[in-house]
């Protein structure tokens, strides 16, 4: 599979059918099991990501925006405020944006993709540098 950007097309020319249009369709829905964005990584190897959250009393709507956005994968229920969001996805890093949207809440972010948890937990140091450090802050 290979993607092109629609602003990227120049110019459009009617061709030939697909005589075996159902096989690329195949194709397409078995590739996009595992695609997060548009990124299959260096080598279209799935890198699995497991994130563990805590949510408190009242905060049923964090497990309501996990099941809503999550593309693919699954939420694994571990008790009344914790659950982990599981997926097998080609590059995870795509996932990042999509990862700090939870700082607070994250207790665990495990990877098998080091560079996703090393860029995870660089982004939080350099944030930290900015605008916090103070240990008076309010939290």
């Amino acid at each position: 599979m290979t993607f092109f950007r629609l602003d990227a097309i120049k110019k459009v020319a009617i061709g030939n059918t697909e005589k075996q249009y159902a096989k690329y369709v195949g194709y397409h829905e078995k590739f996009d099991q595992h695609l997060w964005g548009v990124s299959t990584g260096p080598d279209h190897n799935l890198d699995h990501i497991e994130m563990t959250i805590h949510h408190g009393p009242g905060e049923e709507f964090i497990l309501q925006r996990l099941e809503r956005e999550k593309r693919h994968g699954h939420i694994e229920i571990i008790d009344e405020h914790t659950c982990k969001f599981v997926a097998d996805v080609y590059d995870a890093s795509e996932m990042l944006p999509w990862l700090r949207t939870f700082i607070g809440r994250i207790v665990d972010l495990q990877c098998s993709s080091q560079f996703v948890v090393k860029t995870f937990y660089e982004d939080l140091e350099r944030m930290n540098a900015m605008y916090g450090g103070d240990n008076d802050a309010v939290q």
